[in-house]
């Protein structure tokens, strides 16, 4: 099934002399950890920077940074212990 099976996301702050935790990074990935990783980092004059990196098989040509593989690893586990859960 190629749907969106599995969420995860981190919330991060990007610079240490900013206020929140206002960066993210999304990963959707579908039962065979194909998706993408979307990460949106808030800048220190107030914009914000979007970045969409595919993923195949919960690995990405691209290089990532470790808040997307973080995304990419609670998605992956989120998935199973729901999964698990359901049986």
């Amino acid at each position: 099934v190629k749907c969106i099976q599995k969420v995860g996301m981190v919330r991060y702050n990007a610079f240490e002399d900013t206020g929140s935790d206002l960066c993210f990074a999304l990963a959707l990935l579908d039962f065979e950890d194909n998706g993408v990783v979307i990460n949106g980092i808030y800048s220190r004059d107030n914009t914000t920077t979007t970045y969409a990196k595919p993923i195949e098989h919960g690995k990405s040509k691209y290089a990532l940074v470790k808040e997307e593989e973080a995304a990419i690893e609670k998605a992956m586990h989120n998935a199973y212990k729901c999964y698990l859960d359901l049986n």
